[in-house]
């Protein structure tokens, strides 16, 4: 085998271990790790477990949806909800113990993220032949920790990421497909919309991807006036005018009449002060280097400032690690290094809006995906502040999006300033550095149960 086969074989070779990763880490971070799953102290980097289980109890027990306004996680889209209550339900039937079916369903979260590395691996083959590049996109997805701590929760965010990877690779397809009415062109356009549409049944900043597909489809239209795409065009909007309709009457709108969200907002400890231009302006990098963590409940400069929160949770999440750092330094070091290498992230990002003339069909459609939900979010934020709401993982519809411009605008600032192998090998740095922080912390777990 020659050298450059052996190269290409890196991304392939990420995606086995970031498989790996999550099948050993579901083993001793999900919910069978522990005797009492109603201790909430147990679930370390979830998001409201007990909440979520909660709704899920409430569908295996009455097969039907709750009252909106009887819980926290109840206003949120119904899919996720359905599919583990109803699998709840009829698994309780063979006398397993709560703890046992709580697994199961720990065990579901795990393969959906392995799909959406999957779907990611084959999204990065598709839009560029650079292995390092493909590396890049496939290394974060599989080994940032944010992303690994999915395959170990209790909640819709990693079913969400699924389906919306699926729906960003079929999209991209049909966006490469240069014979857009034959048939395989119309299955990844049926492929896209369909997952789209369960993504956004699961989390509802989804529908964001039934626009992306809309305005793929008025695009193929303007290059070649196929009456195939405009009923496609047609097809999209009557689906989506159905999917707004039917979840805001049943998942928003209780039976007080009164719209409703998610009350995150209303926790006093949490609130954060988006009235001021700063709050959206400012990066306290330093302060989050010095912290080697973007805690939720930690310090303010970190928290409170969207941006500084966006890229810490984006590479830890939002939790508190002082009792593995406290006894283990090094620990800390390892993740302040990946925070300052992690930088290549949002460099790639920057770095990309200056070879906009050089985008291809699937940039522009991924700018707009990550502009739509910035702008959702900062909507949603004006109105419900809170430090949780602004976590990365809300993005989790558009992750592939953000990958795939971050990657392609890191290859092209390293082509224009012809450093041929600085940029790659600090990627390569990064991954590997995630990587090692992964097993770092599965194997504190085993050896000291922290």
């Amino acid at each position: 085998m020659t050298k450059d086969k052996k190269i290409g074989l890196l991304p392939i070779i990420i995606l086995a271990f970031g498989i790996v990763i999550r099948l050993i880490y579901v083993n001793y971070f999900g919910v069978e790790s522990y005797k009492n799953y109603a201790d909430y102290s147990v679930f370390q980097y979830t998001h409201d477990s007990l909440y979520h289980i909660e709704y899920i109890q409430f569908v295996a027990n009455h097969l039907s949806l709750p009252a909106t306004e009887k819980g926290l996680e109840y206003p949120q889209q119904p899919l996720y909800y359905i599919f583990s209550g109803l699998f709840y339900h009829c698994i309780e039937t063979l006398s397993l113990s709560k703890t046992a079916i709580l697994k199961i369903i720990t065990w579901f979260s795990a393969f959906f993220s392995i799909g959406t590395l999957i779907f990611t691996y084959f999204c990065a083959k598709k839009i560029t032949d650079s292995v390092w590049v493909q590396s890049f996109i496939v290394g974060l997805m599989a080994f940032t920790p944010a992303f690994v701590y999915q395959s170990g929760m209790i909640g819709n965010d990693p079913l969400c990421a699924f389906l919306s990877a699926g729906a960003f690779f079929f999209l991209i397809s049909y966006i490469k497909e240069p014979h857009h009415e034959d048939k395989k062109s119309f299955k990844n356009f049926i492929l896209a919309t369909c997952l789209a549409v369960l993504s956004f049944f699961t989390k509802a900043s989804a529908g964001i991807l039934l626009i992306m597909i809309l305005l793929v489809c008025i695009y193929k239209y303007s290059q070649k006036n196929n009456p195939a795409v405009l009923k496609m065009i047609f097809s999209v909007l009557l689906i989506g005018f159905l999917c707004i309709n039917i979840s805001f009457y049943r998942a928003y709108i209780p039976s007080t009449g009164e719209f409703r969200f998610v009350e995150s907002y209303t926790y006093e400890y949490q609130k954060t002060d988006p009235s001021h231009l700063s709050y959206f302006l400012t990066f306290n990098f330093p302060d989050l280097l010095k912290e080697g963590q973007s805690y939720v409940f930690g310090n303010k400069n970190v928290a409170r400032t969207l941006p500084t929160f966006l890229y810490g949770s984006f590479i830890f999440g939002e939790y508190n690690f002082t009792n593995i750092t406290t006894p283990y330094p090094f620990v800390k070091i390892l993740m302040q290094f990946i925070l300052l290498l992690g930088l290549l992230f949002p460099i790639g990002i920057i770095a990309n809006l200056f070879f906009i003339k050089k985008w291809n069909a699937v940039e522009y459609i991924s700018a707009f995906g990550i502009f739509a939900s910035l702008i959702l979010l900062i909507s949603f934020l004006l109105k419900y502040s809170s430090v949780c709401n602004s976590d990365f993982r809300y993005f989790s519809p558009i992750f592939l999006g953000f990958l795939i411009i971050s990657g392609l605008g890191l290859y092209r600032l390293n082509e224009k300033l012809k450093i041929k192998f600085i940029l790659p090998t600090l990627a390569f740095i990064l991954i590997s550095s995630e990587l090692f922080w992964i097993v770092t912390r599965i194997t504190i777990r085993i050896f000291t149960n922290v």
